[in-house]
């Protein structure tokens, strides 16, 4: 199997005093408290306000026990998470008894890839490394090629289970599930990359490069499903998304991490309250004091994170507008509160949580990478030395070039308009036709991806490189 590859940047960050009370001291992490009036009523907020057009942090939800249904505590998931900040993230079954149901209630996206679908108020962090939050359905598209032949669905969920009795159920699974594919009563097709690989009813394992097309025995799925899919069609995946209330197409492609929860609390600096719209009718939630956490986004585009005490979701929302913030959304709240930066946990939840977001701090920035005019979060790359490594996926892909991972030598050889690249992962030269040459950086392999030279590899193929400093971004033109 041939290995994939990655990119790093390497960049420092901190925390920076702010409020009445400072945590840490940094250029673009700052954590305090502050002061606002709500009703003639002073309030305490506790805030974290990150810059994340710093390279050196990246934004994601981070599920517990790196799956999908457990909960684990928030002191855990920031520690393995390398935080510099982070907040417990969206609702979920925290009252479940069985330890693997505790599912989340609301759609999140991890470096470009689809972790679990839904529809809600979400906080997304798009490719210009700027938060934005609105409203929106997030599901995939999927289609099985045999020749010419196709059949496309979209699955009722990603990471999902609809129960034993859903035998109609249609789901798509990731390698982000963790666990086991053993529902009963249901066909799982296993695909390698983009392969369908094996076709069963017996428990499966995600595989760490590709996905599992779980269809339930229904008399439907049995005569207009399943006959249309053969061990060996290749597989092609549209992650699909919507604005949920006008149906008007989002392109989720540009997202570099989302989350999805709610209520609506600001747009455009003044409350947005719509209990309904968002899809809330529980009146715990809608008129009782609590303890709030909340996302938003400042007037200077960096994104702030907030707890409360005694407060109900009305009076978050006006403490957000107090706080100067020009969008904001509710999160999870109650025993789920949690607040953390740089080594501080700033407020304590009282359970242990299926998800946070999380601000990574990163030893090495991040580089994004784009592709013949296509952006492609799913891979993003990394500095070193001076030269930038970037997943060799996308560049295969881009080349149509023929490869081969060498497994007795531990080398990957490529093949394009007769000419032969041969990379040997930490080795600081390459084979050209079977002829040595030198590099500056050698190939590495990170996480089990193959990382090479992108200016080495991209212009021995007649490719042109550009590079955003804003951004952190590569572009390759083939």
């Amino acid at each position: 199997m041939m290995r994939k590859l990655l990119i790093l940047l390497c960049c420092t960050a901190g925390i920076l005093a702010a409020g009445q009370a400072a945590y840490a001291a940094g250029p673009s992490v700052q954590a305090g408290t502050e002061q606002v009036t709500v009703g003639g009523k002073t309030m305490t907020v506790t805030t974290v306000r990150v810059d994340l057009r710093d390279p050196l942090l990246a934004l994601e939800p981070v599920t517990a026990r790196s799956a999908i249904g457990y909960d684990e505590s928030f002191a855990s998931i920031v520690e393995r998470s390398q935080a510099a900040a982070a907040i417990n993230g969206t609702f979920f079954n925290a009252y479940e008894k069985a330890e693997d149901s505790r599912y989340p209630n609301g759609l999140l996206v991890a470096s470009g890839e689809t972790v679990h679908s839904g529809t809600n108020q979400s906080l997304i962090w798009m490719a210009d490394k700027l938060p934005v939050i609105r409203n929106v359905e997030l599901g995939i598209r999927v289609t099985f090629v045999q020749g010419k032949q196709t059949s496309t669905y979209f699955p009722w969920g990603v990471n999902k289970y609809y129960g034993d009795g859903q035998t109609d159920q249609v789901v798509w699974y990731t390698p982000a599930m963790g666990r086991i594919i053993d529902y009963p009563n249901s066909t799982k097709i296993v695909i390698r990359e983009n392969v369908v690989t094996r076709i069963t009813e017996e428990a499966v394992s995600v595989p760490g490069d590709g996905y599992v097309f779980m269809a339930g025995n229904s008399d439907n799925n049995r005569n207009n499903l399943l006959p249309r899919v053969q061990v060996g069609d290749t597989v092609d995946l549209e992650t699909v998304a919507k604005d949920a209330v006008s149906g008007e197409a989002v392109d989720a492609g540009m997202w570099l991490s989302a989350i999805g929860a709610g209520p609506k609390l600001v747009t455009g600096g003044a409350v947005d309250l719509d209990f309904a719209r968002d899809g809330f009718d529980d009146p715990k939630l809608m008129t009782q004091a609590n303890r709030r956490s909340f996302v938003g986004i400042d007037g200077e585009g960096r994104l702030v994170m907030g707890t409360m005490d005694g407060v109900t979701v009305q009076q978050e929302a006006e403490a957000a507008v107090a706080l100067g913030l020009r969008e904001a959304m509710n999160l999870d709240g109650g025993a789920s509160s949690g607040l953390y930066a740089e080594g501080t946990v700033l407020t304590q939840p009282g359970r242990d949580l299926s998800n946070v977001l999380v601000v990574r701090r990163l030893a090495e920035p991040r580089t994004q990478l784009e592709v013949n005019g296509r952006f492609r979060p799913e891979f993003q790359g990394f500095i070193r030395q001076d030269t930038t490594l970037v997943p060799i996926r996308p560049l295969l892909q881009a080349l149509g070039a023929e490869f081969k991972w060498n497994e007795a030598e531990g080398n990957l050889s490529v093949v394009k308009d007769g000419k032969t690249l041969t990379f040997t992962p930490d080795r600081r030269e390459i084979l050209v036709d079977g002829k040595k040459e030198a590099l500056d950086t050698p190939p590495v392999i990170v996480d089990g991806r193959l990382y090479v030279p992108v200016r080495y590899v991209v212009e021995s193929w007649g490719g042109k490189v550009e590079w955003d400093q804003n951004l952190y971004r590569v572009s390759l033109e083939f």
